[in-house]
């Protein structure tokens, strides 16, 4: 599938104002607000590498490129792509920036959108747009490229990406250590001081028992680099805990939790406003919850399950999210991925474009609302 394909489709449903739903290998359809849309488009056949430049550390590849090919590519030049959004490997890197997936490596390596060099998209007219480089070092107006990563495919639809690669590290070792007491607040703290962690994350006990790391709470801790420096900073974690090193495949466990949740809520807050908390969330022990928390960025997440136990949960989640952010930015919010059904939407998460500013963006790039109509609540 080639751009003008697509940009001949999106023009032909702008004539005829066949609303669209834009979508990569359908892996996450159930996520974000109903679609209003009469005909799909997919880009699931929209795959390869464009260019890979090992020496500059960039690759451009097709929208519909799954993530576990990026993965192959690179590896063959001992670089990688340290994104790892909850879910599948199996994801596109259109739909990953599209929706700003991010993953436990977030805190570390940034999020999508600061691994995003450039990208190509057709917008709602069906007019193809080039945004940022294909170097590293790129600068150039408006950062369009931002604005389209996290748009879920209502500005355009992404044809095209050139992402930011990392060497990959000689060593790369995952620990599990066990929460007890004040280890959460010790760990956390050692996270800003003596580790420098790859990921980190606090995992609840239903989840830890669900990855089978026992029937507590528990840390997961990656350490990357060269030896030496992992061996320097196990020396310093197993001075305040007793780390048991455990595959690096358990990372893949834990993004695919997600995989058949009903509802995906994300908290954010400042850090140090989770460690006090810590304690009581990742002990409430509902088999069909899980929850993790990311205390160096200050988000966590709750998953539910397809069960009666579902409504209970999601009724106290609701209760409380009066004042979330729908955008992340500010310093505290709750953010719903994923919810059961369109009755719930409309009452905990409407809209997140009612803006004078968002609308005015959203009418200049896709004026007849035929991309994704209803999925952000407009």
């Amino acid at each position: 599938m080639s751009t003008e394909t697509i940009a001949a489709a999106i023009r032909e449903s702008g004539a005829t104002l066949t609303p669209l739903r834009i979508s990569g290998r359908s892996k996450w359809l159930d996520a974000g607000r109903p679609v209003r849309a009469a005909k799909d488009l997919s880009l699931r056949d929209d795959t390869g590498v464009v260019s890979y430049v090992p020496g500059d550390l960039t690759l451009t590849v097709r929208a519909g490129t799954t993530l576990g090919e990026i993965e192959r590519v690179t590896l063959e030049h001992d670089q990688w792509l340290p994104l790892d959004p909850y879910g599948s490997s199996d994801g596109t890197i259109g739909a990953t920036i599209a929706t700003a997936s991010a993953g436990p490596l977030a805190a570390s390596f940034g999020l999508p959108r600061d691994l995003v060099l450039g990208l190509e998209f057709v917008n709602g007219r069906g007019e193809v747009i080039r945004a940022g480089g294909k170097v590293v070092k790129n600068v150039a107006g408006f950062d369009l490229s931002r604005l389209l990563t996290g748009s879920w495919g209502t500005l355009g639809v992404i044809t095209e990406v050139t992402l930011r690669l990392y060497a990959r590290p000689r060593a790369d070792r995952t620990f599990v250590v066990a929460l007890r007491g004040d280890q959460a607040t010790a760990l956390a703290q050692a996270a800003y001081t003596s580790l420098s962690p790859f990921a980190l994350q606090f995992i609840g006990a239903s989840a830890a028992r669900a990855m089978s790391l026992g029937e507590h709470p528990v840390c997961l801790i990656r350490l990357g680099g060269n030896d030496a420096v992992v061996a320097e900073q196990l020396i310093a974690l197993s001075r305040i805990a007793r780390p048991e090193e455990v595959e690096a495949n358990i990372w893949t466990a834990l993004r695919e939790l997600e995989g058949n949740a009903d509802s995906v809520v994300r908290i954010s807050n400042l850090p140090v406003q989770f460690l006090g908390a810590s304690a009581s969330i990742l002990t409430d022990d509902f088999a069909s919850i899980y929850t993790y928390i990311d205390p160096r960025r200050g988000v966590a997440r709750v998953i539910v399950g397809a069960n009666r136990e579902r409504d209970d949960a999601m009724t106290g989640a609701i209760g409380g999210s009066g004042d979330y952010v729908a955008d992340g930015t500010g310093s505290s919010g709750v953010i719903f991925e994923k919810l059961p059904s369109a009755e719930i939407w409309a009452h905990a998460s409407p809209t997140v474009v009612a803006g004078p500013l968002s609308q005015g963006i959203k009418r200049a790039y896709d004026p007849h609302n035929i991309l994704n109509p209803g999925i952000l609540g407009d």
